[in-house]
């Protein structure tokens, strides 16, 4: 049960706002100016000098299989929208969940831009408000990092009770063990990581990381993300600096080297963490068919997702109000707000119908 204090601190980050430098006189880019200070401040230190700079929305590859259509994607902690893209190019149907409803507004307009569908969820990873069965593939990219202990194993409960039975998670962490890791950022995280609160990065081991996820899920295995940083993508080498594209592809060295000399990844400051649903359910999903069905007739509503959510408080089944406003949990006289088209799915901001 979450205490006053971190009930405040979610709300904190829900209603947040980023703090924005003005839009310089004559700006001109395909990123909006507002976009261009997100992807700075998500995408990694190697991004801090990039805003204003950059011409195009950075375009990542999902590093998993095509998809063969209709498959449901869940990006955790979907920022800006970067993954929602990357998913969609896989051919699924990408759904993102952030705590702010900033980033949830801003993944929407993203997947317009680029002339993709997708929808968003204003929602907490430890308490995911999805029902059971949903997902083919769930992933997450240097978000999960960052919460306590408690909040990552909750999450990583809801993640075995999303998935399909034919499903699998992905999900990119740092490494204790990593080579840059240990010189600079796990004695900075020791001071904080029993903070419930803080959202400074967490670093486990390897073999920590199987004894946890092997508490969940099933078929855990780990394979090199990068070296020399958290989060480095060969995409990347497009889009920063010339200072930071030595960086990166020093990187990207590395991982290579860890095709030849496979120990080596136990050394990866950023790694990739695969699993499966522990135990294969033998109740469906009858919500997907309704989904799809309004996803094909009008993949640009977001309140479609509606049919796939169930209340955090309750687990009951969500439906919505007359007005659209309303994602009212059935039987329970309680609702949750929606803005901007965007359900706010966190128990603490149910509301009396």
């Amino acid at each position: 049960m979450q205490n006053n204090e971190t009930i405040a601190k979610n709300r904190e980050k829900i209603y947040e706002k980023l703090e924005y430098k003005p839009e310089p006189e004559n700006y001109s880019s395909n990123i909006p100016w507002l976009v261009q200070q997100q992807v700075s401040a998500t995408n990694g230190i190697h991004y801090g000098d990039r805003v204003g700079k950059l011409k195009e929305y950075p375009v990542y590859e999902l590093p998993v299989p095509n998809h063969s259509g209709g498959g449901l994607f869940l990006d955790i902690g979907c920022g800006w929208g970067r993954w929602l893209v990357a998913g969609s190019n896989k051919e699924y149907i990408p759904i993102g969940i952030d705590l702010r409803l900033e980033f949830c507004e801003t993944s929407r307009k993203v997947l317009k831009d680029l002339n993709k569908t997708g929808y968003t969820v204003v929602a907490d990873l430890e308490n995911i408000p999805f029902k059971d069965n949903t997902f083919d593939l769930i992933w997450s990219f240097s978000v999960i990092q960052h919460t306590h202990y408690d909040r990552l194993t909750n999450c990583l409960g809801h993640i075995n009770r999303l998935l399909t039975n034919d499903g699998f998670t992905r999900l990119e962490f740092p490494n204790r063990l990593g080579i840059r890791n240990r010189i600079s950022n796990v004695k900075y995280s020791e001071r904080f990581k029993d903070d419930y609160n803080s959202w400074c990065v967490r670093y486990y081991s390897p073999g920590e990381y199987k004894e946890i996820f092997d508490r969940f899920l099933a078929n855990f295995s780990f394979k090199n993300h990068s070296f020399l940083g958290i989060g480095v993508l060969k995409e990347d080498l497009k889009y920063v600096s010339m200072k930071n594209k030595i960086m990166c592809s020093a990187s990207l060295l590395g991982s290579a080297f860890t095709n030849i000399i496979p120990g080596l990844k136990y050394l990866s400051d950023s790694l990739y963490i695969t699993a499966n649903k522990k135990e294969h359910s033998t109740t469906l999903n009858s919500s997907l068919s309704t989904f799809k069905k309004l996803h094909k007739e009008d993949p640009n509503n977001n309140l479609n997702i509606i049919s796939l959510l169930k209340c955090p408080k309750y687990g009951s089944d969500i439906e919505l109000s007359n007005d659209g406003k309303k994602a009212i949990s059935k039987g329970n006289g309680i609702y949750y707000p929606i803005e901007n088209g965007i359900p706010i799915m966190i128990e603490s901001e149910h509301r009396t119908l």
